[in-house]
């Protein structure tokens, strides 16, 4: 046992040496785009790697990969797992500590996120144009309007999918595709459209207001109270409305059943 532990220390000790002389830090290192950029990660955790996708003044956009076993290579970072889509530091503090592993652009799979993340940096960086893609964006919304008006909720579901992967913080179709699930009584499909609206439009009253009575439905009854006690509060204008609810959440709690 004393030789086993003693071999497995060993082991250790060299693999972490072996890391160590396979790191080779860049001096002063002036990132631009498309630098991948790597370094042990803290605690003998792997390896983390990140790349950079632009340099604006003084500070630099980048992407982080999940932290690997080995060191990686240009060419295993295009499978590599993602861990945050959009980060942003002074492009200085990447000067040291990094190892320069080459300069690869940006795939398009790694830029999907940064659409979510900064849209106007993902449209920079894609080349495409702003005021096209909001006309486009346009168009599905007002067909899903017209669909949802005669009824076809799927067919508006679609067209607002369309609006919004066009332009993720497009919060009218977020609300009106919300709108459209809880026709279909398909709340927890509403609630993710209505939390992302609520994420970037904290004052949307529709998208607030829809929220709790999605919890209500679901049966979610002390976090709907909470919503439309909170509501009275906020959007004292529709004061009535959410006491309404808020009626209609303590009888469901009394009756077993959605008012």
């Amino acid at each position: 046992m004393l030789k086993f532990i003693s071999n497995l220390l060993a082991s250790l000790g060299a693999s972490r040496a072996g890391a160590a002389a396979q790191f080779q830090p860049t001096p002063q290192l002036a990132v631009k785009a498309g630098d991948v950029l790597v370094q042990p990660a803290p605690n003998d955790q792997g390896w983390s790697a990140l790349k950079v996708f632009a340099v604006d003044g003084a500070t630099a956009h980048f992407l982080t990969y999940e932290p690997v076993a080995a060191k990686p290579r240009l060419s295993s970072l295009d499978e590599a797992v993602v861990r945050l889509a959009h980060a942003q530091r002074a492009a200085s503090t990447l000067a040291e500590g990094w190892e320069l592993l080459g300069n690869q652009p940006a795939t398009e799979r790694e830029l999907q996120g940064l659409k979510y993340m900064d849209f106007e940096l993902y449209v920079r960086l894609t080349g495409q144009d702003v005021d096209t893609i909001m006309r486009t964006a346009r168009e599905h919304f007002e067909r899903a309007g017209v669909h949802a008006t005669e009824g076809r909720r799927i067919d508006a579901i679609n067209e607002y999918g369309k609006a919004i992967e066009l332009y993720p913080a497009f919060t009218e179709a977020l609300d009106k595709r919300a709108f459209s699930f809880m026709e279909l009584g398909l709340y927890e499909k509403a609630l993710r459209d209505l939390d992302e609206s609520l994420y970037l439009n904290e004052d949307g009253m529709a998208a607030f207001f829809s929220k709790g009575e999605c919890l209500m439905k679901l049966g979610h009854l002390d976090e709907a109270a909470a919503i439309f006690t909170e509501g009275q509060e906020r959007f004292p204008e529709h004061a009535s409305q959410f006491n309404e609810f808020l009626k209609r959440t303590r009888a469901f709690a009394l009756t077993g059943r959605p008012a």
